[in-house]
């Protein structure tokens, strides 16, 4: 197999050299360019022709944003992030992956980051998971939200919920997520709790942001809410969410399960636990197995199984556990998921 070609684009001397030689620990990877900026990033494109580019925010002349809209106007590339632990850093990054990009890998302390080390194999794993979507997929993917309208929520006698529409995702899910919100109607029966892969500090952006898109609002989870009827829960970063007895949402402090926090399987596990079947899990693109025990517990319990399908998943990894192990209901592309929620939503089996 030939290696995979990175291009590391970034202000600072050191984090270019340090990037280059945590990548070059792995023989599939080779790094055929390094650029101090986006307007140099785009002089090398032509020549280095880099599978993977590996993307600052923050530089002189020409920023990462500007960089992707520039690029992505023209030719499919494949971009990773790479973002501040700040609030700033983290709206950026959800602009980013708006824009086009596929992912990110937040530098641990900050815009030079002495210890990027820490992040080696996260690094690796990301680079070389993003280098099998096809380009066709990624030229898809730089538009395929459409047009972001706000809405406006209307304030609501809340109930608590007797339903919930359990969410996973991962590499490829903010896009996939807004995707999918922007195809609900408000519930009428159910709430919502989402999972996304994500670190500490850029769960509050993204729940903002699907919050303007959906039917509904959407909130980062603080601990003690309970799950109420058309409203939605984000797992925050670096925390496992999970619903105990009493039906509270439980921040959750205990290890990663599979290097992951917040966990898919933690979370949807719980909520068999006290809704049973009345339970909708929805599994959609990410790398990894996350949700297949979760699924396998709902399953047993007489509960549903949504997968999105393999040519509208950036990833197929997660979707294509429970589809080979035979526990999806459905399959389907993300622009119809969200038609399906709604109908499961008001099928009305179970009745509060």
């Amino acid at each position: 197999m030939k290696p995979v070609r990175v291009m590391v684009v970034d202000d600072s001397v050191f984090m270019r050299r340090i990037v280059k030689d945590l990548l070059e620990t792995d023989p599939e990877i080779e790094v055929v360019a390094l650029a101090r900026d986006g307007m140099e990033a785009l002089e090398m494109l032509p020549t280095a022709s880099p599978d993977v580019v590996l993307l600052d925010v923050e530089m002189p002349r020409m920023n990462g944003l500007e960089f992707l809209r520039k690029v992505l106007l023209e030719r499919p590339l494949r971009v990773i992030m790479l973002s501040a632990l700040t609030q700033e850093g983290s709206e950026i990054t959800m602009q980013a992956l708006e824009l086009g990009a596929l992912d990110f890998i937040p530098k641990p302390s900050g815009a030079i980051s002495l210890d990027i080390d820490r992040k080696k194999e996260e690094i690796i794993q990301k680079v070389k998971a993003v280098s099998t979507i096809p380009l066709e997929r990624v030229r898809e993917c730089a538009g395929c939200t459409g047009a972001l309208k706000k809405r406006v929520h209307r304030e609501e006698v809340r109930r608590e919920s007797q339903r919930v529409v359990f969410v996973a995702s991962s590499t490829g899910g903010p896009k996939a997520l807004q995707v999918l919100v922007q195809g609900l109607s408000p519930l009428r029966q159910s709430g919502m709790v989402l999972v996304q892969h994500m670190p500490p500090g850029f769960t509050k952006s993204l729940a903002d942001r699907l919050s303007d898109l959906a039917p509904f609002p959407v909130r980062e989870a603080q601990g003690g809410e309970a799950i109420f009827v058309n409203h939605a829960f984000l797992a925050p970063g670096g925390k496992h969410l999970i619903v105990n007895g009493d039906r509270r949402l439980v921040l959750d402090d205990r290890p990663p399960l599979k290097g992951l926090k917040p966990c898919a399987d933690i979370s949807l596990s719980s909520l068999v636990e006290v809704f049973g079947d009345r339970v909708l899990a929805v599994i959609l693109t990410g790398m990894g197995k996350d949700g297949l025990e979760g699924c396998r517990k709902l399953k047993a319990r007489g509960g549903t199984v949504i997968a999105q399908d393999e040519k509208t998943s950036l990833i197929f990894g997660m979707p294509r556990a429970v589809i080979e192990e035979g526990l999806a209901d459905l399959v389907l592309p993300i622009e119809e998921i969200g038609r399906a929620i709604v109908e499961w939503d008001r099928r009305g089996d179970h009745t509060e």
